[in-house]
């Protein structure tokens, strides 16, 4: 199951309360998914992501199946990373498991084979943990396909039955 969260213009904190229903089981559950929106995505802290958004999308017949991304961290001490929503089914993510204090390092998102062929909006999330202080960033990655014979629907969520 999968549940996207577009955060449109809202601002600053906001929580929506999605609710799972199923034929199995106990009544109907609600799950809180809750984020705050940084309007300025470059001068989040105590990393930058560049680009903050990744698109490897793929117009010729010249396949792209990979796209580099560099973490900078912006802080005075070391972070650690740990990578705490991937992209199953979709892509490999190569993120460094630490940074130094104002140093920065690269990432890799490399698309499975199985994926090279889809057009998708999706999205991983990565841990950041300084001292005791410990913040997620969440990186879109987007793909679309224009190239001859390719499959352009877009995978999104399927919607919960109620």
């Amino acid at each position: 199951m999968e549940i996207i969260f577009s955060t449109k213009s809202y601002n600053q904190k906001v929580s929506k309360r999605p609710r799972i229903t199923t034929n199995e089981g106990p009544p109907d559950k609600n799950v809180t998914v809750s984020a705050e929106i940084i309007q300025r995505p470059d001068s989040t802290y105590p990393i930058i992501i560049r680009p903050y958004k990744l698109d490897i999308s793929q117009f010729s017949d010249k396949v792209r199946d990979k796209m580099k991304f560099t973490i900078v961290n912006s802080s005075d001490s070391e972070v650690t990373l740990n990578l705490v929503a991937d992209l199953p089914n979709v892509a490999t993510i190569d993120i460094p498991e630490k940074i130094g204090a104002r140093k920065s390092a690269g990432g890799e998102v490399k698309l499975l084979p199985s994926a090279l062929d889809k057009s998708f909006e999706k999205s991983f999330t990565i841990e950041v943990v300084t001292g005791e202080a410990t913040t997620r960033f969440t990186v879109p990655v987007k793909r679309t396909l224009k190239a001859p014979g390719a499959d352009t629907t877009s995978q999104k969520a399927e919607p919960v039955a109620h």
